[in-house]
């Protein structure tokens, strides 16, 4: 897993140096761009059941103040649709790929039903993919991972977000976004072992996890979000999957020694069963994978 997210880092940071070009070159881009090639209705475009699959779904907030740059912003943008769809093709974990700019307009690929799953207000900075890569969380300017899961806006469930600032000087242009959903974290990875591994952050929120192994750290099954209603904010796991809430004693005993003091194996009894637990911290988030066996 540390590796596929490492060749990710360096997608998205070439990305963002394409993106740069393009405001280099951005005279002679508006120039030539094709102005009618997205058709709006409302504040949206190229959306799901009518869209071109060579194109992204744009999306700009009512909020948006200034028309003109937000139009010049999308021409200048838009040849990278093409490699937004490149990549989404060349990695099979990657559910979408995105920009956002304070701008308040959103550019994501694969297109989706923007119309049913977003409102047409949103404030797009109020958001963690986009207030996490700014100078006051990122000062700097490195490519990051949202430090918290949270439900996407966009109908994905339950996601991990690695973002990279797109800066012109000093001016913050847009926020580049990849995302992770916790339902692909589990499929390419954890079910591709027969270990019971479970996934959590820096805080001992479980980020994913096979049942058995959830269950025997005395916390709720996980299951994913349901889309009874558009997400209008942040929306992060609940504190029913934190290490430190468990109904166990000695789960929340483990969650420290994890965590504060880095400890890497455990032995774990709780009524009948009894569990040898291995832990090993990720290189490239802020996450413990915990392997375990029961005994």
């Amino acid at each position: 897993m540390d590796y596929d997210l490492g060749n990710l880092e360096n997608e998205i940071k070439n990305l963002g140096d394409i993106l740069q070009g393009y405001f280099e070159k951005k005279d002679s881009i508006l120039a030539v761009a094709d102005r009618g090639r997205y058709k709006f209705q409302g504040g949206i475009a190229n959306a799901i059941p009518n869209e071109d699959p060579n194109l992204s779904t744009i999306y700009i907030s009512s909020k948006a103040q200034n028309m003109d740059e937000v139009m010049d912003l999308l021409y200048l943008t838009n040849p990278i649709d093409h490699h937004f769809k490149e990549l989404f093709e060349k990695y099979e974990v990657l559910s979408q790929v995105y920009f956002n700019s304070k701008l308040q307009i959103n550019r994501l690929y694969p297109p989706y039903d923007a119309n049913t799953m977003l409102e047409p207000d949103l404030h797009i900075p109020s958001f963690n993919f986009y207030y996490e890569a700014d100078l006051d969380y990122n000062p700097e300017k490195k490519t990051v991972w949202v430090k918290d899961i949270y439900i996407d806006p966009v109908g994905k469930g339950w996601v991990a977000s690695l973002i990279h600032p797109v800066y012109v000087e000093e001016d913050l242009k847009m926020v580049l976004g990849f995302d992770i959903t916790v339902n692909d974290l589990i499929e390419f990875y954890l079910n591709n072992t027969s270990r019971n591994l479970v996934i959590i952050d820096g805080a001992g929120t479980v980020v994913a996890g096979k049942s058995k192994g959830i269950e025997a750290l005395s916390l709720p099954p996980l299951k994913n979000f349901t889309y009874n209603q558009t997400i209008k904010a942040d929306n992060f796991r609940m504190e029913d999957f934190n290490l430190f809430r468990s109904k166990s004693k000695e789960v929340r005993k483990l969650a420290s020694k994890v965590i504060l003091s880095g400890e890497e194996s455990f032995f774990l009894k709780d009524g009948q069963e009894s569990v040898a637990i291995s832990v090993v911290k990720m290189d490239r988030m802020d996450w413990f994978v915990l392997d375990i066996v029961f005994e």
